[in-house]
């Protein structure tokens, strides 16, 4: 019995770890003229360690876009898209910037970790999935 507890107690932790962090972001525009390409979507980071997400997922308002980001458990099941892309240092604070440097090493993050953002409303989805493409990431339909 004794050793039962230790092994359960080590199975808690590792399923800890796998909880994954995500960032759930909802966009507005300051004016009516502003056409907003994505303006409800959640992305995470797979391969980094327990908040890592945290530089990137904070309230922030631009000039013509209103913003409001707050971290959640995981990203929602019913979407319209979703974008997987490299995971780059510049994306740690900006999860919208990746590139195509697939398989190059990158020194602040592991090579293998990736951005995948989820959108749920989309002003032009096919625009949304034009910009995920042209930055080296691969599109998934629902």
């Amino acid at each position: 019995m004794r050793a039962i507890i230790p092994g359960l107690l080590v199975g808690a932790l590792a399923a800890g770890d796998a909880l994954a962090e995500a960032c759930h972001v909802s966009a507005s525009a300051s004016s009516e003229a502003i056409k907003e390409v994505a303006q409800e979507y959640c992305y995470e980071f797979v391969g980094m360690d327990d908040g890592a997400i945290d530089w990137s997922c904070h309230n922030e308002t631009g000039d013509m876009i209103n913003s409001q980001q707050r971290k959640v458990a995981s990203c929602a099941e019913a979407r319209l898209g979703t974008c997987e892309a490299a995971l780059t240092q510049a994306s740690l604070t900006n999860p919208r910037s990746v590139d195509d440097d697939r398989g190059k090493p990158r020194p602040a993050v592991p090579n293998d970790a990736k951005v995948i953002t989820h959108y749920y409303q989309a002003g032009d989805l096919n625009q949304v999935r034009i910009d995920c493409e042209s930055a080296g990431g691969t599109w998934q339909d629902r």
